[in-house]
């Protein structure tokens, strides 16, 4: 959603959810506490594709590829890229608990779906790699972002991910909205 925002130039007014203030602020706007969520226009909108798909249709997509409806394919790696970041951010957070796989193997499970559906995007990048940037593509590069950041499963096992991440990063729009900034 930052992104697309960046791109459109938008103005994004953030609020921190690491402290107790952000997380009422979240938990008034977002029925199921998770982040991202905006109220824009007065409408309440929660995750990323219900955000960006409602930007690009009030703003026009700008210098990113159109949603289209009708893609199905591109609509179904988005949902492989939004399956694995599910897992792992169960992972990250019972891992904070010292859970780990040892543990539960539902956290096992978790890595196994992740790696899965990495394997299985990794096999399909050259759908990613067009000109101009997709939700797809945007969908990939942010959860690639912060699995790099928070470490809840070894990437670097996905070579051609991230190797075609290096080169489709290199947009000011991901830099400047990357984790940690």
């Amino acid at each position: 959603m930052r992104i697309i925002a960046h791109e459109l130039g938008l103005d994004v007014d953030l609020v921190d959810t690491s402290n107790d203030a952000g997380q009422a602020a979240l938990r008034a706007l977002n029925p199921v506490w998770k982040v991202p969520a905006a109220k824009i226009d007065g409408i309440d909108l929660f995750d990323s594709a219900v955000i960006s798909r409602y930007l690009l249709r009030k703003h026009g997509p700008g210098p990113l590829a159109p949603f289209d409806p009708s893609d199905i394919a591109g609509q179904n790696l988005a949902t492989v890229v939004d399956g694995a970041l599910d897992g792992l951010i169960n992972v990250f957070y019972l891992g904070r608990e010292g859970i780990g796989s040892e543990q539960a193997p539902y956290m096992r499970k978790q890595q196994d779906r992740a790696a899965s559906a990495f394997g299985w995007l990794e096999e399909r990048i050259d759908h990613f790699a067009t000109e101009p940037l997709s939700l797809p593509s945007i969908a990939l590069l942010t959860a690639i972002d912060w699995v790099n950041f928070r470490r809840p499963y070894p990437i670097e096992r996905h070579h051609g991910l991230l190797e075609w991440s290096a080169s489709a990063g290199s947009r000011p729009s991901l830099h400047e909205t990357a984790p940690g900034t």
